[in-house]
């Protein structure tokens, strides 16, 4: 009797081993904010780093495929994303993969250039992810992360993470301009896709998209 119920519980709990959902990396006050609409943002600082990793988190009343629609558009990324003057596709990979050119307006310094390499996988339970990896860049030394989009009710809830390693002279001008910068990336995110899921014209070329990498 003992082992049936050790076995069944064990079962049980093996899904949630698997995979847990994204607001259960977060504090009770902080999935609470979450689901209030707040955006909430935690830091890890990282030995060899002098920017921390960074994550944030919001929902999102689109739906997963919705939101990732919007973001797999790369080439419409610069009509959206603060300070990003050019975002372009230079190579595609496979119908999940691409090599995407940005340049990224810098206050102080240079404009920024560089190569992301964008990977797409489908997981769980709806859950959709891209990471990327910076391949080469002007003056960023290493930079990767990823977005990860789930159902949550009847919409959905993101985390944006990045990890960036600045040259030594933009890691003491640049950092909370950085900070910054990350958490409004993820506001226009989630703004332009609420704006575009109003527009079906506007949404289903980005569906098709999706739907293309994602049969």
């Amino acid at each position: 009797m003992f082992l049936r119920s050790f076995l069944f519980g064990l079962l049980v709990a093996t899904p949630m081993l698997v995979r847990a959902d994204l607001l259960s990396e977060l504090s009770a006050a902080d999935q609470a904010k979450v689901k209030a609409g707040e955006q909430v943002m935690l830091s890890e600082p990282l030995d060899g780093y002098p920017w921390p990793r960074v994550k944030v988190y919001q929902k999102s009343a689109a739906t997963p495929r919705e939101v990732m629609a919007v973001f797999f558009d790369y080439n419409n990324a610069c009509h959206y994303v603060p300070n990003c003057l050019k975002s372009h596709i230079a190579k595609t990979i496979t119908a999940r993969s691409f090599d995407v050119d940005y340049v990224i307006d810098v206050p102080i310094l240079p404009d920024e250039a560089y190569t992301v390499r964008n990977d797409l996988t489908a997981g769980l339970n709806g859950q959709l992810t891209v990471t990327w990896n910076v391949l080469h860049a002007t003056s960023i030394e290493e930079s990767k992360g990823s977005l990860v989009v789930e159902p949550l009710g009847s919409g959905s809830v993101l985390r944006y993470t990045n990890l960036v390693k600045p040259s030594s002279r933009a890691a003491f001008l640049l950092k909370g301009i950085a900070m910054s910068q990350m958490r409004e990336t993820v506001t226009a995110l989630v703004n332009q896709v609420q704006k575009t899921a109003a527009n079906p014209a506007a949404m289903a070329p980005a569906m098709k998209r999706l739907d293309t990498a994602l049969p």
